[in-house]
Order: structure tokens, then C-alpha cells, then sequence
């Protein structure tokens, strides 16, 4: 049942993590369950015990939580995730596939929640899916406009699946040129040609940190001046990597020390003044 899922996708959440996925999970699940409403701690959930917890990590795509019940002291484990990892997980489901990617194709975003079946923590049975909508802010498809008759190439690098790439690409009114990152790393394709696809492509999707840094690499050994934008951890390499590293509004430390312009606005449309800013100084010392 929908409360089903929001338990257990909220047994799952990092507590006081400004994560923004996980932040939307906690409030939709406080927001609607009983038992999260009127409990005197707020830290706990009534019943249950969480006692060990793994948090989200960018290369597995998934959080994991060990949990006790505490009337009959059975232990569980709760995963949640990329839907494509938590599938997996399950063994393979053929009706939540279906349900991802018809949900993909309006732009909305799913989120996989599993648990261990009783008295095996090893085997996962699939929950159900949250879906969630992370629409591009709304000055992006103006700024790419911009940048575009400046002269400037934009390509999107995003953690999603391929189908929601293309949706997000085709509002934002880029093309849908849009690759899978295993093209990043495929060992059957030279460098020359993976470099190529860098360059073809208008981004690429379900990327994992790694594959940033990459598609930078590729761009500058190419002797293409590179400007990348981020905010995670994650991205810290690739905008220490890039000509010009942008981190954006209520970015991590991480990122703000690796980036040589930090925006205190949010969205990017600053990006276009400091363009512009920037040719009008080289003019002048021209």
C-alpha cells in the first residue's frame, strides 16, 4: 500500500541529510502516515528500531537500512534507490520496468523501495516506487539559449535514466541527442571515437562521477576550453578538472573549493553575465 512504501522509504531516509530527494521522502511520509504524526520522539519511529544504516552512495545508487520490530525482535533490511539498481535487487520485475519508463516518458522521476523477506536478510522483495518530480529550474532553457548564441555548447551530464534525459533535454528545447554513459567507457570503442560521441552528444545520462571527470578530459585533450557546473562532492574533480569550474547555489565546501566561480544566485542564468562580463574585458585589453 502507498503507506507501506512511505515507512519503509522513510526507515531508509538519512535523518537531518539536506538532501533534497531525502528531505521529500521525510516530509511526504510525516505528512501522511499516523504513526509519524503524533510520536513523542521525534527521532524514532513507533515500533521499530533502526540500527544500522548505510547512506546514499553515488556509485551503488542506493541507501540501505537495518531495522529490528520491537514486538517480535525480527530484523529487516530496507533498501532504496535507482529504480534500475532496485529491480535488480529484486531479481528482475517486469511490471515496475514498465512503470518506470511510463513515468519517465512525462518527465517524472521513480524512486525503488525493497525489503529482506522474514528470516533472510539476503533476499529482497520489492516494495513499490515513489515517484518524484525534480522539473529544470525555471530560467535553464533561456540560459541555454543564451549561451547558445554566444557561441557556447551546453551538454547535460545527469545521474537519471536515459528516457527522463531526453524529456528534461527536449523542455529545456536542446536536442535529444543523448547517450548512455557505458559509451564513456565501452572497451570496444577507441578513444577517438569516444571522444567523438563527447562531442556529437548533447549529454549523457545515468553517469556516475567518474564519467564527469571523463567527458571533461575527452573535451580538452580535443583543445576545447571547458566549463562545468555542479554541486555535489561528486563533482568536485571535474570542476578542478574544467578551464572554468562553476559551482552553483547552496553547493557543498567540496565543490565551492574546487570551482574557480561559486554563484550565490540560484539558477544559472549568472553564468551568461559572467560570459559576457568576461569578453567585454578582453576586448578592452585588446
Amino acid at each position: 500500500t502507498k503507506n507501506d512504501i512511505l515507512l519503509y522509504s522513510y526507515l531508509s531516509a538519512e535523518p537531518g541529510a539536506n538532501d533534497p530527494i531525502e528531505s521529500a521522502v521525510r516530509f511526504a511520509a510525516e505528512t501522511d502516515l499516523e504513526i509519524l504524526k503524533s510520536r513523542p520522539n521525534k527521532h524514532e519511529v513507533p515500533g521499530y528500531k533502526v540500527t544500522g544504516f548505510v547512506p546514499f552512495n553515488p556509485n551503488t545508487k542506493m541507501s540501505n537500512a537495518t531495522v529490528i520490530i520491537n514486538e517480535t525482535n525480527e530484523v529487516f533490511r530496507v533498501a532504496k534507490g535507482a529504480p534500475q539498481v532496485i529491480i535488480k535487487l529484486v531479481g528482475g520485475n517486469d511490471d515496475a520496468v514498465h512503470a518506470v519508463n511510463t513515468l519517465a516518458g512525462r518527465g517524472l522521476r521513480a524512486l525503488g523501495i525493497a525489503r529482506t523477506i522474514p528470516g533472510d536478510l539476503e533476499t529482497y522483495e520489492l516494495v513499490g516506487m515513489i515517484t518524484l518530480l525534480d522539473p529544470p529550474r525555471p530560467d535553464s532553457a533561456e540560459t541555454i539559449r543564451r549561451c547558445n548564441a554566444y557561441g557556447v555548447e551546453v551538454k547535460m551530464i545527469t545521474g537519471d535514466q536515459l528516457i527522463i534525459a531526453k524529456e528534461v533535454a527536449h523542455r529545456l528545447g536542446m536536442s535529444r541527442v543523448i547517450l548512455d554513459a557505458g559509451h564513456l567507457v565501452d572497451p570496444d570503442k577507441s578513444e577517438e571515437e569516444v571522444t567523438q560521441h563527447c562531442e556529437r552528444a548533447d549529454g549523457f545520462a545515468q553517469v556516475i562521477p567518474e564519467h564527469k571527470y571523463r567527458v571533461v578530459e575527452l573535451l580538452q585533450k580535443r583543445g576545447l576550453l571547458v566549463g562545468m557546473t555542479g554541486d555535489g562532492v561528486n563533482d568536485a574533480p571535474a570542476l578542478k578538472k574544467a578551464n572554468v569550474g562553476i559551482a552553483v547555489h547552496g553547493c557543498t565546501d567540496a565543490a565551492r573549493s574546487a570551482a574557480d566561480i561559486v554563484l550565490l544566485a540560484p539558477g544559472l542564468s549568472t553564468i551568461v553575465d559572467g560570459i559576457t562580463t568576461s569578453r567585454a574585458i578582453f576586448q578592452r585589453m585588446r
